[in-house]
Order: structure tokens, then sequence, then C-alpha cells
């Protein structure tokens, strides 16, 4: 695939506290076909990418990956950065505490959809012939949570959810809990949502400061899955199904789910 890449400024008019954030968008190296690309915004991309080779989809997807700052950003202010972006705004609006990370601020997910669907998605068409109405959107863990709060407030920006792994656990299950708007207000067009698991997959309510984790630690996370799958069924226009990625956990569903997420773009 070919590569094209730059830096943005974040929102804000001071640029001493506009956060750059660098973009890069893989292409297939063939012309487009008529309609254009179909495009998967792949959160957490820079972790998976390159690839495998073999991966299906690569050759008929375009994928667009966003990072948590400009390069050579430190791993720990990237991973900060990352539960600001991702995770939903407090009942008020605003951020509040991480609640495994005390000193990180979460609730900045609004935000970060404003910039993808906007200046970062208006990059990327600038770039290549796409197809908006085959645009997708994945994400796994913190990832996966953004991707459910976009269809939950965003249920028109995306033809395709595909959420792996999601942290339902977070804030009491809030996420999910959002979603049962959706009965109300069905999304105005078709969507896709695909849920995914590693079936050895469990959620550890203890900080990072707790004592070390065994492999038997946590609480199995498919029941919650399921659960939300079962009361998402049924509401117009939104076609769900959970995949299960057989005997991994939760670090393994990432290359996994991310290289599937590419197989349902391309579809």
């Amino acid at each position: 695939m070919s590569l094209r890449e730059t830096v943005l400024d974040g929102p804000g008019t001071d640029p001493a506290k506009r956060a750059r954030r660098r973009l890069r968008l893989h292409l297939p190296e063939a012309a487009p076909p008529a309609g254009g690309w179909p495009l998967l915004v792949l959160l957490d991309g820079d972790w998976v990418w390159p690839l495998p080779p073999h991966a299906g989809g690569l050759d008929a997807c375009a994928v667009l990956i966003p990072a948590h700052g400009p390069h050579g950003s430190d791993g720990r202010e990237a991973l900060a950065r990352r539960a600001l972006d991702y995770t939903p705004p407090a009942p008020d609006g605003g951020h509040w505490p991480d609640p495994r990370t005390p000193g990180w601020q979460c609730g900045g997910a609004d935000a970060f959809l404003d910039e993808l669907l906007g200046p970062m998605l208006d990059w990327a068409r600038h770039q290549a012939a796409l197809d908006d109405a085959r645009l997708s959107l994945y994400g796994h863990s913190y990832g996966g949570l953004c991707a459910l709060h976009a269809l939950a407030r965003r249920p028109a920006a995306f033809a395709q959810v595909i959420c792996a792994s999601p942290s339902l656990w977070w804030h009491d299950g809030l996420a999910a809990a959002r979603l049962a708007d959706l009965r109300d207000a069905p999304p105005p067009r078709p969507v896709r949502l695909t849920l995914m698991a590693g079936t050895d997959e469990r959620w550890h309510p203890r900080t990072e400061a707790a004592a070390p984790r065994t492999p038997g630690d946590g609480i199995p996370t498919l029941p919650a899955l399921r659960d939300l799958s079962r009361r998402l069924a049924g509401i117009p226009r939104l076609a769900c199904r959970l995949e299960l990625l057989d005997g991994i956990g939760h670090g393994q569903a990432l290359p996994a789910s991310a290289q599937r997420a590419v197989a349902l773009a391309a579809q």
C-alpha cells in the first residue's frame, strides 16, 4: 500500500495549547473503483500496523490511522491522550478522571469525533477518491468504547462500526446505556455493527497500582457483550452481530480484530 501522512493542528486559537495530531492514510496501489475506496478509520492502528501481507482486504480498502500526537510523542503522554480522546464526557458534558489511572483526564470523545469527521476526513478526501457511503470505524478496548459512543451520538456518521473488546465496565456501563437511545431514535440509514471479543478475555476492576494480576483473575467479558448484543437486536436499520475470537485474551484481540476489521470494511 502507498502512504500519505501529515500532522494537523488541533482545535483552538492558542498555538501553545493546540495538540497536534499525526495522520497516516494507507491506500491500495491500484486505481480506485468508480465510487472511490471504502475507508476504514483504524483507531490504535499505530499499534498493529503494518498488518500481515496476507490479511484480507488490504488491496480493496483505504485505511486512516489517527495518532495521539505528532511523531515522537512520549508513550505515556500518548496513552493519556488516548484515554481523553476515546472516552465519553461526564454527565455535565465535561472531563472527568480515568477510573483506572486517576491522573488522566477522560471525556474527550465528542471533541475527537468532531476532529475526525471534520479536518481529518477532509484531509483524507483530498488525498484519494473515497466512498463516503462505505465509511467504517474500528476500535478496540477504549477505542471500542469510542466506537460505541460514536454510534450512540453520531448514528448517521458511519455505515459500519466494528467494536472489539469494548471497555463496557467503564463508569458502570455508561457507553452501553447510552445506546438505549437508539430504540427511540434509530439510525437514519442502515448501519452494520460488529461486536468482537476473545473467548478468554477478562476485565479487571482494580487500578493499575493494585496487586499483580494472575491469568485467571478478573471478570469474563463475554456475558456483558452478549447482553449488549441482545439489547440492540431489533433496532430499525441497525444490523448487530457478535463474532468470537477463539482462544485469545484482551491483548491478542487487538491485532486479530484489526485484521478482521479491514476485511469487513472492504466488503
